[in-house]
């Protein structure tokens, strides 16, 4: 087999002679192709009267990919207005380029064994060889072993329907992105003939070694009473050692970080789907179904000596995401309230809240649990179905909340006619000590009765506390809701098809339970990446209604 996946991607940006910023031009090309060839051989066989099977291949691989950039912009504003070219430049054009290339060898293999139809055992193993990686350390191997035993096959019960217990173990190696062990130097921009090169931000690492998983997970599958009931139990166990990530330096070495393996990173959680038809008649069902999922996020170590480790800096402020020896991944740091003994929030002798001196822990992107609902009711041919989904915990930072107070934009900016008499901030006056770890105590509290301006109180969201911009990522959501009818056969046994279904549905139609009503925590918190917890111009989330007729012949 020989498969590619392959984008070449074009942007422009444009700033017209007049506006606020420097008129400019700016072009980029980025070309991205992945080609991987592929050979297996495949060897399946039953033994023993059928009862034992084997089912084994072996294979090589070799994975090809390219990544080109070739960036050009203006510089010192565009000599003809309304002339969008980078030779239209004032001063010379500035234009950048990178290449990067990476080759994986790779053979692998699985063996699958089952016996009877009731026990199953596999076996695989892969080894990679990676052009990023070091020399000594290119070279690493991952296998893994899986079972599961259908134990339902040994037990006559009228209530039992099926019963299987699995296990398996795995190990899954990773490499580094292109061009990681050597620290190169990169040209820029003609100064007085010459051209400067200098090093990146980064000090590469030559002897990077590659990041290892090892996972285990044992789970339950069960079914009663002729299938009415049924549920699915997973435990799991993930353990990220040599984990590859950038750890800061001092800036007196030159950069602001080195990459190193460094850190172990644990994850252990439970998945569950339950599905139980409640109700069932000739004419009437009631099926639900829920499905559950709570992952309990580790760092377990950094390097020695190093207690955090920031992954990302948000856009704008201090707040900063980060990896925290003991905490889960993904903590949301930041300046915070000060509070008084009793919890209220300290107001300072300019009217608005006061703040800490140090960055505080925010708390984590990820949600404490995710759970859906779904319900289908049935009668004769008509069906109505409708899907709930709730997720408990997380917090996220919103960029938006931040510009909408700032330039009063948002609805709040404008309650209880405070734009033209003021507001008075929820909280306490009081005298706020600070020692040198960053602590502090509050004395002399009174209740804050100062007024200040709503443009004061706006401009605060931007200067003063992160915390007042981070908000819980909690929502129960209407997820969908479905109409459907099958048309009875009698009408249209003459019209050439065996099957006609017209469904109409709704998606996403209401949302309860947020922390800040403006915004879809969603869309902070979702997506498998480093960099969540961060909302910042996102679209509002959208209804969505639709009509489907479906045919079968």
């Amino acid at each position: 087999k020989v498969y590619a996946d392959t984008y070449d991607f074009r942007i422009n940006e444009r700033v017209a002679v007049g506006s606020q910023g420097v008129a400019s031009y700016s072009e980029s090309d980025r070309d991205f192709e992945e080609i991987n060839y592929e050979t297996r051989v495949h060897f399946d066989k039953k033994f023993l009267d059928n009862k034992v099977s084997l089912n084994s291949f072996v294979g090589v691989n070799r994975r090809d990919a390219e990544f080109h950039r070739l960036s050009a912009a203006t510089s010192g504003g565009l000599v003809v207005p309304g002339l969008y070219n980078v030779s239209n430049s004032t001063d010379p054009a500035q234009v950048t380029e990178f290449d990067s290339r990476k080759r994986v060898n790779s053979v692998f293999g699985s063996v699958s064994l089952g016996y009877d139809n009731f026990a199953y055992l596999t076996f695989t193993g892969r080894n990679d060889w990676s052009s990023s990686l070091a020399e000594d350390n290119l070279s690493f191997f991952y296998p893994s072993i899986n079972g599961s035993f259908v134990f339902s096959e040994f037990i006559e019960a009228d209530w039992l329907s099926f019963g299987k217990i699995r296990g398996g173990y795995a190990e899954v190696g990773s490499d580094s992105d292109p061009y990681t062990l050597q620290t190169a130097f990169f040209p820029s921009i003609p100064f007085l003939g010459d051209v400067p090169f200098s090093t990146g931000n980064t000090s590469q690492n030559p002897n990077l070694e590659p990041e290892f998983k090892n996972s285990y997970e044992v789970g339950l599958e069960m079914a009663f009473l002729q299938n009415r009931i049924s549920f699915d139990l997973t435990y799991y166990n993930e353990e990220t050692t040599n984990l590859i990530t950038p750890v800061s330096l001092e800036g007196g070495t030159g950069y602001n970080a080195t990459l190193t393996n460094g850190g172990t990173l644990r994850n252990r959680g439970i998945e569950a789907l339950v599905n139980a038809t409640v109700v069932e008649t000739e004419n009437f069902s009631w099926d639900t179904t829920f499905n559950f999922s709570k992952n309990n996020s580790e760092l377990v170590k950094l390097l020695p000596g190093i207690e955090s480790l920031q992954i990302a800096s948000f856009p704008f402020n201090s707040v900063t995401l980060n990896a925290v020896v003991g905490e889960p991944y993904g903590i949301i740091k930041g300046t915070n309230f000060v509070f008084d003994a009793q919890g209220n929030k300290v107001v300072n002798s300019s009217g608005s809240f006061a703040e800490t001196r140090d960055q505080e822990n925010l708390g984590s992107i990820l949600p404490d649990f995710n759970l859906g609902i779904r319900n289908t009711f049935r009668y004769k041919n008509l069906s109505l179905g409708f899907l709930v989904d709730i997720q408990e915990g997380g917090k996220y930072r919103s960029l938006t909340n931040i510009w909408g107070n700032y330039s009063g934009i948002l609805e709040q900016t404008a309650t209880d006619n405070k734009r033209e008499v003021g507001t008075v901030l929820e909280g306490v006056t009081g005298t706020v000590t600070y020692d040198a770890n960053g602590g502090y105590t509050v004395t002399d509290t009174a209740a804050n009765t100062q007024v200040i301006s709503a443009q004061q109180e706006g401009t605060d969201y931007f200067f003063g506390p992160d915390a007042a911009n981070v908000f819980d990522a909690d929502y129960i959501k209407l997820r969908e809701i479905s109409l459907s009818y099958r048309l009875p056969s009698d009408w249209i046994k003459n019209l050439g098809v065996s099957d006609v279904m017209l469904s109409a549905f709704g998606r996403n139609l209401g949302v309860w339970g947020l922390d800040n009503e403006n915004f879809d925590p969603e869309v902070a918190t979702s997506g498998s990446g480093n960099i969540q917890g961060s909302e910042g111009g996102s679209l509002p989330s959208t209804k969505s209604y639709g009509f489907n007729v479906q045919l079968k012949f």
